[in-house]
């Protein structure tokens, strides 16, 4: 069933999987690797998280029309021992490159205990956590560390953006909870955010971003003309994201800082992101059962704490995200009109059928 308002568009998620599985084949993907890249951005659909959903898959499948993201997958083993492995992504799809990171980890943790892979020379894994949460699903915890595809934070003091927004995110398996699920970017905000303000004519909340001045902004089309964002939390969070370079492009030996990058376009152009993937097996330090039991222990100590003034629940990092994905599983997803359209748009340029 469809419903439709003048801002949302009400799907199934069925049929948005079909519809951008098309999209993607009929741009000379293979199946299989069309079917993960759509399931990274359908869960951030699912899940609430519209600004790392179908409205960035639009781009990526711009980005393979154009050749920007390569849609054949070639990845180049450049070293291997027991433990590690280093790949060279060779512009392949950013989500396919990844999942199969995350997949060799976590093969590599159950012979070792741990498992981590770098990968230089991607392109953009959009939902961080989705990779983390395969690991939590396998009984093991799991990390995800990446730069971005452009600069978008100043350092403290400075005026000219130097480093991504470098997000970070870990899972680990919580019992009859689920997962806990940590997924952040350094910047107070996400650029998706920003744009959807903009596309809203809404302004933006102070501490997101800065002026060519350095000065704080709220207006969002200034935010995005100098894409200067602030840290979460000031030189904590900038060093931090520091940190998560070096665990991604430094380590790797991709691009520092993306190189010359500037995103998802010119949509032909590299994304030279870098990333690597890591997962602990918990068998390797005691018994799953035990660690999930734990794992409610805390969630529950956490959640008991007496609530302050006019708040109403305690929630523990992806709860919300579960709660919803659960509810959109059974409702459908409202997806966002102009998100309807482009997807219709493009389906539309390949000869393919509109979505209902």
């Amino acid at each position: 069933m469809t419903v439709s308002t003048d801002e949302t568009v009400g799907l199934d998620e069925a049929t948005l999987r079909s519809h951008c599985v098309s999209l993607l084949t009929h741009a000379r993907v293979s199946e299989p690797d069309a079917q993960q890249t759509v399931d990274v951005f359908l869960q951030a659909e699912l899940m609430g998280e519209e600004s790392h959903g179908l409205r960035l898959l639009c781009q990526v499948v711009e980005r393979v029309r154009a050749g920007g993201d390569r849609a054949e997958t070639t990845i180049t083993v450049l070293s291997e021992r027991p433990s590690v492995a280093h790949w060279d992504a060779n512009r392949s799809l950013g989500q396919v490159t990844a999942a199969r990171a995350m997949e060799t980890a976590i093969a590599k943790a159950r012979e070792t205990g741990v498992g981590i892979v770098a990968v230089r020379n991607g392109n953009s894994l959009t939902s961080a956590k989705y990779y983390p949460l395969m690991a939590a699903e396998a009984g093991m915890v799991g990390a995800t560390f990446t730069n971005t595809s452009r600069k978008l934070m100043a350092p403290p003091g400075g005026r000219t953006p130097v480093l991504g927004n470098n997000p970070v995110a870990y899972a680990a398996p919580a019992g009859r909870y689920g997962a806990f699920a940590l997924d952040m970017a350094c910047t107070a905000a996400a650029v998706e955010r920003i744009v959807k303000a903009n596309e809203r004519g809404e302004q933006i909340p102070p501490g997101w971003a800065l002026d060519r001045e350095g000065r704080e902004t709220r207006d969002p089309a200034i935010a995005l003309e100098t894409l200067s964002l602030q840290p979460f939390g000031g030189y904590k969070a900038f060093n931090l994201a520091a940190v998560h370079e070096i665990f991604s492009s430094v380590l790797a030996a991709g691009e520092l800082f993306a190189g010359s990058s500037t995103g998802f376009r010119p949509y032909d152009g590299p994304m030279n992101t870098s990333f690597t993937m890591l997962a602990i097996d918990i068998a390797a330090f005691r018994p799953r059962d035990e660690f999930e039991s734990t794992m409610e222990r805390m969630i529950e100590t956490m959640k008991s704490v007496p609530l302050a003034p006019e708040a109403t629940g305690i929630s523990f990092a992806g709860e919300r995200s579960r709660r919803e994905l659960e509810r959109r599983k059974v409702e459908g997803i409202l997806l966002a009109r102009w998100t309807f359209d482009r997807l219709n748009a493009l389906a539309a340029e390949a000869g393919l059928p509109r979505l209902p």
